[in-house]
């Protein structure tokens, strides 16, 4: 019987984590090959503050990425009986196969009813009608073709979307496996080879031994990944039998192997070069001080990334985070980043990418492929909110495009000038930390019909009669193109800026107009 101990720092950094699934990216023959859109489907309520139409509605958003403007598109519910309460419920599942397709789940009286809406037809379909004392729908997995009813204690049932018929029966609730990197190392995915991405997959049931202060393996039970026939596959563990310790290694290269050990409360990370082991961090979590970190690796194996937090007389240290960047051919740290954390960890500060495959780092805040800061001396992080979308909604939206480009994942902000919009030709507008809105410089200058001049290393930009220099150490420099706070470069030429904002959208959104 296999013994499951408490790790508290786990638990603490759980504690900590508010991350969605990412957002999506449509597959290539259902869009235009120009497009730049991000596609967002919201099942809404007649109730809903920003619903206006007094009906129950879907309603597919769509964000231009060329200008940062959006579009609408309402589609009424109309079996929906309103003269009783109801509600949309998400269906928690990853959806990238067929992003054009939205599901949600329906909730009226006594009954649930799993929704599908094509919106490339217009079409509604019922996959299931329910009736919530035969158990409740726990979760719609589309990426699986399947759903989850829990029907009572340990009793879950694993339906076919295609076909609605019942193909599996499990003791423990089915967990969708994605390759979110915290996901997969704090939810303690300990399998390897891990199932498919998209998969559900079941792990072992445990029991509270209150004798001996621990949980245990129910006899005969082991973790599986559920087949798309139902039938189940067996995963295997890098841990060690009867305990919760391991030990993992990964191969960087034909000379370098990572090896992470974990025995009782103890943990470390080593780098076996050549033979030769050189550690890059142990950690004794049992002790009132230690660091505690979770490894990253490049593409081509040159670098480990740990993610680095402290915990000092028994509490974790709030904001106290950094990277520690290695070199793998020598073991040797060459770099450490602080990260400008907001006093508490999230989803972006765990995670590291890599731009286009390569070993030159970004970081994704895991949401994304597309980067939120560069890691560097000096990190600048874009806000964590969309313009039209929140980014907490990202489990109901997908991109056109690849996001490899960007800098951020926001919304581009619209920025209007004599009644003509901003094009943008990569990353538009975004807003920083701490609220600053900064614009590409060239798209600006050309939206106001102006000039650039960029010499003797400097950039001064003319308007009619007004000119201003460029501060450089307010630039930001992303795909050989300068971003500047665009309310001061306006300032400099005499312009002004309005901003306006909109019901249909975040809270967060904002649309900006440029006035002499």
């Amino acid at each position: 019987m296999k013994k499951i101990h408490n790790i508290a720092v786990i638990i603490v950094l759980l504690l900590v984590l508010e991350w969605t699934v990412p957002g999506k990216l449509a597959m290539a023959n259902e869009i235009p090959t120009d497009s730049r859109d991000k596609i967002y489907f919201e099942w809404m309520q007649d109730s809903n503050f920003r619903n206006r139409t007094g009906d129950a509605i879907i309603r597919k958003t769509t964000v231009d990425y060329h200008t940062g403007l959006f579009t609408s598109e309402d589609t009424v519910v109309d079996y929906v009986d309103k003269s009783s309460e109801y509600n949309f419920r998400k269906i928690n599942g990853m959806n990238t196969k067929n992003p054009l397709i939205s599901y949600s789940i329906l909730q009226s009286g006594s009954t649930e009813k799993i929704v599908k809406y094509d919106s490339r037809t217009k079409v509604f379909s019922i996959i299931a009608n329910r009736n919530k004392a035969n158990g409740r729908i726990d979760g719609v997995y589309p990426d699986a073709n399947m759903y989850v009813v829990e029907k009572g204690s340990r009793e879950y049932l694993v339906y076919s979307i295609s076909t609605n018929k019942l193909i599996h029966k499990a003791k423990e609730r089915p967990t969708e496996h994605n390759d979110i990197f915290v996901t997969n190392v704090l939810y303690r995915n300990y399998f390897d080879p891990a199932p498919k991405v998209g998969a559900l997959y079941v792990e072992a049931g445990v029991y509270f031994d209150s004798k001996n202060y621990t949980y245990i393996t129910y006899p005969g039970e082991y973790p599986y990944e559920i087949r798309p026939d139902g039938s189940k596959l067996k995963l295997k563990s890098y841990q060690k039998n009867n305990s919760d310790d391991f030990v993992y290694k990964r191969t960087l290269s034909s000379s370098i192997v990572y090896k992470q050990t974990k025995k009782k409360r103890s943990y470390k990370h080593d780098l076996i070069i050549n033979g030769k082991s050189h550690t890059l961090l142990e950690s004794d979590t049992s002790r009132a001080n230690y660091a505690f970190g979770i490894a990253q690796f490049s593409p081509h194996g040159k670098y480990v990334v740990l993610w680095v937090n402290y915990t000092e007389n028994g509490r974790r240290v709030k904001g106290k985070e950094e990277y520690r960047i290695f070199d793998t051919s020598n073991g040797k740290l060459i770099q450490t980043i602080p990260i400008n954390s907001t006093g508490s960890s999230s989803a972006i500060d765990y995670g590291m990418s890599w731009m286009g495959g390569t070993d030159h780092i970004i970081q994704s805040g895991l949401l994304n492929f597309g980067a939120y800061r560069i890691v560097g001396s000096d990190l600048m992080t874009p806000r964590r909110y969309g313009n039209v979308v929140d980014y907490s909604h990202a489990d109901s939206y997908f991109y056109t495009f690849g996001m490899d480009n960007y800098l951020t994942i926001n919304d581009p902000i619209p920025v209007k000038f004599k009644g003509k919009y901003m094009q943008y030709g990569g990353q538009g507008s975004f807003r920083t930390t701490d609220l600053t809105i900064y614009s590409p410089v060239d798209e600006l200058v050309k939206l106001l019909g102006g000039n650039i001049d960029n010499s003797n290393g400097k950039i001064t930009v003319t308007y009619q009669e007004s000119s201003f220099t460029l501060n450089r150490s307010k630039q930001i420099v992303w795909k050989n193109r300068v971003y500047y706070p665009l309310r001061e470069l306006l300032t400099g030429i005499s312009l002004k800026l309005l901003v306006d904002t909109n019901y249909l959208t975040s809270n967060d959104w904002r649309e900006l107009q440029i006035i002499k």
